[in-house]
């Protein structure tokens, strides 16, 4: 068992700070990963905190499940043993140096080569200010990730959930936050007493919608996590909205609204603040999620008589099934190539978090836990990140589709639930 212990860092264009620190745990290793070493980097000058980006590039290299990363001390960047790498099977090898260049600013080298064939893959020297740091070894995590694995990587992106803990009077605080794809840099963008519920990245990564309470009833507001401007509320819609999802457009959202008690979906155009119905049944129709091109949602309903999941086409209006293994499944979000659903999918008295090919309709189960919820793809589809329960607190858990390594991140003293991934970064 491998524990991450995390630091948060101050943000600098968030509305509010967190000082509560998210724990990463990877409790569930698996071989089948690429073995490469991560050299620590050359320190010249005053510059030992650059000193730590080596470490981010391991840990979210290992955190992928793609790779099993080693850190050592014993390389000679200006002259590597190929053939003792070798030996020790391993594939690829990292290393750079760390360079100041005034009090603020370094300069960051960085290099991969193959071990087999002795060449240089990668090499790469870029500035940066030194409230940077982990930004740039998210970036850097990216570019080896794709240099390596011909793939993106999901490293420099971001995460926001929802954190309930009792105040001095026990009574129930909900919190909107935000933090780096690897647990670091948490910060609260809205704190409230009533229940925060579904949070969703805009496409650009630039707006957040959650669903609040706070006025005594399910209402959708859209946050700004990174500007200083108030949260928009959308309007009441003569019912009670729920649910977002954003469409791959930004310009709107799919809503489950709740109209004279029966739920069904609508798609709410923010410019011209036009609401357009998606479905009408007599059933309960939730929980939307956008197909990649926008062509598509995915949704839950027990039209069936049974909690299932439905795919409609919005260009000719033709809903079908999709899920047909088990009375229970729910919560669809598709995969970024548009060829699977991850869903909550229920066995016996337990609900786990599943993987469907919409075409083969094959189902798999990945994970064995008994209360998964809120599921949702990293950008590049690669790993799956959800809620679950563990010794009667809620966490987050992230399991990687190449290996199913599970990789845990909890925080001391609060319930962690709804994940969201967003985007790549622009």
């Amino acid at each position: 068992m491998k524990i991450l212990k995390t630091l948060a860092l101050l943000l600098t264009l968030v509305s509010t700070v967190a000082y509560a620190l998210l724990e990463v745990t990877i409790i569930k290793s698996e071989e089948n990963a690429f073995p490469i070493v991560i050299a620590p980097f050359e320190v010249i000058g005053d510059a030992e905190q650059g000193a730590q980006i080596a470490d981010i590039i391991r840990d979210n290299l290992n955190r992928s499940g793609q790779f099993n990363a080693l850190s050592s001390k014993g390389v000679i960047t200006n002259k590597i043993d190929f053939s003792y790498w070798k030996a020790r099977k391993k594939d690829a090898i990292v290393f750079g140096k760390i360079e100041k260049v005034s009090s603020k600013v370094f300069n960051v080298y960085i290099y991969v080569y193959d071990i087999y064939t002795k060449k240089r893959l990668y090499g790469k020297k870029i500035a940066v200010h030194n409230s940077g740091i982990r930004r740039i070894s998210h970036y850097l995590s990216d570019k080896i990730y794709n240099v390596l694995l011909g793939q993106k990587g999901s490293f420099d992106t971001r995460l926001t959930y929802v954190t309930v803990t009792n105040d001095e009077n026990k009574d129930r605080v909900y919190q909107l936050e935000i933090a780096d794809a690897d647990g670091h840099n948490a910060q609260t963008v809205v704190k409230s007493s009533y229940p925060i519920l579904s949070p969703a990245w805009s496409p650009d990564q630039k707006k957040i919608a959650y669903v609040s309470f706070k006025n005594g009833r399910s209402e959708v507001f859209i946050q700004y996590p990174f500007m200083r401007v108030k949260s928009i509320k959308l309007p009441r819609f003569d019912g009670i909205a729920s649910a977002p999802s954003w469409h791959p457009n930004g310009q709107g959202l799919v809503l489950t609204i709740s109209r004279e008690g029966n739920k069904d979906l609508y798609f709410y155009q923010l410019e011209s603040k036009k609401l357009i119905r998606l479905t009408k049944d007599i059933a309960i129709d939730t929980e939307a999620n956008f197909s990649p091109d926008g062509k598509s949602i995915a949704f839950t309903s027990n039209r069936s008589g049974q909690v299932q999941i439905y795919i409609k086409d919005l260009t000719n209006g033709k809903v079908k099934r999709a899920t047909f293994e088990g009375s229970y499944n729910a919560k669809p979000v598709f995969s970024p190539d548009g060829k699977a659903l991850a869903l909550v999918h229920r066995v016996g008295k337990d609900y786990r978090v599943a993987l469907l090919d919409i075409k083969t309709r094959d189902l798999t189960i990945l994970t064995q836990n008994k209360l998964d919820e809120s599921p949702y793809f990293s950008p590049n589809g690669g790993m799956i990140i959800f809620a679950t329960n563990r010794n009667n607190k809620g966490v987050l858990s992230v399991i990687s589709l190449h290996n199913n390594q599970i990789v845990e991140l909890a925080q001391n003293g609060a319930e962690v639930r709804e994940p969201n991934w967003s985007n790549y970064s622009k």
